[in-house]
């Protein structure tokens, strides 16, 4: 009997080293499998842009630029063959659009209608598209995307930035599900603007998101320089976006990624704040906030260690995905625990449903609204009843922020075409009436 239960025991145990083996080469393979890709657009500074393509064969890349779609005037040539292209185009003007195209043997691409901006000083306007865990391809994502289209009217120029909150390509992130789910279905959007994403815990399942996009951990696109592709800032115009990955490295408050926050966020002199990641401090969706093992206990950290940061540097609006639906606070500060020690009296600071104010020269515990916006490719079932997130909808949708350097509005777009919530932060000195 002894002698069965071993060779047992040791044959579970080989079944198991081999799965092992299997899965470590399934999630290598996945992650580094070359794919084609056509041209896509990283690193947007005031001065630079840089463009990465990947060709089924090696060649010498060659990227034309000039001010007008037909006469790109300049160019910039690779040195030597490769099949993964990356050239940095320096020397721009600031704040100003440029067209551009990409000569390659070997790979077809569309160069239509290709152009990009430089990052901005200053801005009377800006309008910005907020999409979170939209990276299941199907209807929802395509009536999602129409929506937005419709919203600026088939008119690129009215869109300035373009904002990704995680889960960018379901089910793990693989390269071939990134082609199929994120640079193929919006290629309208990726021939002309940086999309801006953070990783979700489905794009950490393989290592392809850190592979695919370069990120300015120089501090190149503004900011205090991370030293990390895993969290920095952008400013541009109005804003300053501070990206976070709370997936993958630590979050300690006295961990790097905390650490270089408060630097960054104290440095900050734009007028608006806005940080992003994935995993939510708050929500009653299809992932619970209250429940600490829920997410690895990543909602408990983000919530526990980075709310406290918000608070100081009075972060004006923190954008979430990983529940699939919308929640949305009011103006809150200081909670840290779950959603039963939430007190409106000493927890919401201005108990208005649309319109709130706050000094235009940041200020300490000045507060924050907290957006989850997770719907933009699918749905959850959930109850939706989190007392820090009166606001809160099971619709596919998207949020589009309008920005002047005393206002910022958001709305939420649905599927529908309606806007089923929408609020405005004032920074004019205005009142905001009898808003409730």
């Amino acid at each position: 009997m002894k002698k069965i239960v071993k060779k047992s025991l040791l044959f579970i145990s080989i079944i198991a080293v081999l799965f092992g083996i299997g899965r470590f080469a399934l999630v290598g393979y996945e992650s580094f499998l070359f794919i084609e890709r056509e041209p896509y657009l990283v690193i947007q500074t005031q001065n630079s842009m840089t463009i990465k393509w990947q060709t089924p064969k090696a060649e010498i890349g060659k990227v034309n630029y000039g001010f007008s779609a037909d006469k790109l005037e300049k160019n910039l040539t690779e040195k030597d063959s490769t099949k993964k292209h990356s050239i940095t185009i320096s020397n721009l003007d600031e704040c100003t659009k440029y067209n551009y195209s990409v000569d390659s043997t070997s790979l077809a691409i569309d160069n239509n209608s290709r152009s990009f901006s430089t990052l901005c000083k200053k801005s009377d306007f800006q309008r910005l598209w907020v999409i979170g865990d939209s990276g299941e391809r199907g209807e929802g994502q395509w009536l999602v995307y129409k929506q937005m289209i419709d919203y600026i009217k088939n008119d690129f120029s009215k869109l300035n930035m373009w904002i990704l909150l995680g889960d960018n390509a379901y089910e793990s992130g693989t390269q071939e599900q990134f082609n199929t789910d994120l640079f193929l279905p919006y290629i309208e959007l990726v021939k002309r603007f940086v999309p801006w994403a953070v990783a979700g815990n489905h794009d950490a399942r393989r290592f392809a998101f850190y592979d695919i996009w370069d990120f300015p951990k120089n501090g190149e696109s503004g900011g205090v320089a991370s030293k990390n592709n895993k969290f920095y800032s952008i400013d541009n115009g109005n804003l300053h976006i501070v990206m976070l990955d709370s997936e993958n490295p630590s979050l300690a408050k006295d961990g790097d990624m905390a650490e270089w926050l408060k630097h960054d966020l104290k440095a900050n002199k734009k007028p608006w704040t806005i940080v992003a990641f994935h995993t939510p401090p708050y929500t009653d969706g299809g992932h619970k906030s209250d429940s600490d093992s829920n997410s690895g206990g990543r909602m408990k950290e983000m919530r526990e260690n980075f709310v406290p940061i918000f608070d100081e540097f009075g972060v004006d609006l923190v954008l979430n995905g990983h529940s699939h639906g919308y929640e949305r606070s009011k103006l809150i500060i200081n909670h840290l625990g779950k959603s039963d020690t939430f007190d409106a009296k000493k927890n919401v600071l201005q108990d208005n449903s649309t319109c709130y104010t706050k000094p235009l020269t940041t200020t300490k515990e000045s507060g924050t609204i907290y957006l989850v916006t997770g719907s933009s490719s699918k749905l959850d079932q959930a109850s939706l009843k989190h007392p820090a997130l009166p606001f809160s909808f099971e619709k596919l949708g998207s949020v589009i922020l309008e920005v002047t350097p005393t206002t910022l509005i958001s709305k939420f777009l649905t599927i529908d075409g309606i806007i089923a919530d929408e609020f405005i932060i004032k920074k004019d000195a205005s009142a905001c009436g009898n808003d409730k």
